[in-house]
């Protein structure tokens, strides 16, 4: 029994905008937690602290999706963060017009 190992000879790398998707869903992820985090000190009177911070989350994941889709047009680069920008961003983008949705 052959084992083979694998070995990565390749001078590609990241994708740039997969790399700024990432982390604007890291960002808005973060600015989400934090405005559920002041929510619940304020047992859900915390008003335009919160709303802003919602909407900074949705204008940031709005960014990194279309940032994050526009990265898999650079050719020869690793796509890895891309798609993991695009995901995180898209869903919390989708998340956040829920919530948007549901208090109009």
């Amino acid at each position: 029994m052959k084992i083979f190992n694998k070995y990565k000879f390749s001078n590609k790398n990241q994708t740039l905008g997969g790399t700024i998707s990432t982390a604007l869903g890291i960002l808005s992820l973060a600015s989400l937690s934090y405005g559920i985090y002041i929510s619940t000190l304020a047992d859900g009177n915390a008003g335009l602290k919160v709303g802003s911070l919602a909407l900074l989350s949705l204008v940031l994941s709005s960014m990194g999706t279309a940032i994050g889709l526009l990265s898999f047009r650079e050719s020869d680069k690793f796509y890895t963060l891309s798609k993991v920008g695009s995901m995180l961003c898209g869903i919390l983008t989708v998340f956040m017009l829920a919530i948007l949705l549901m208090g109009v």
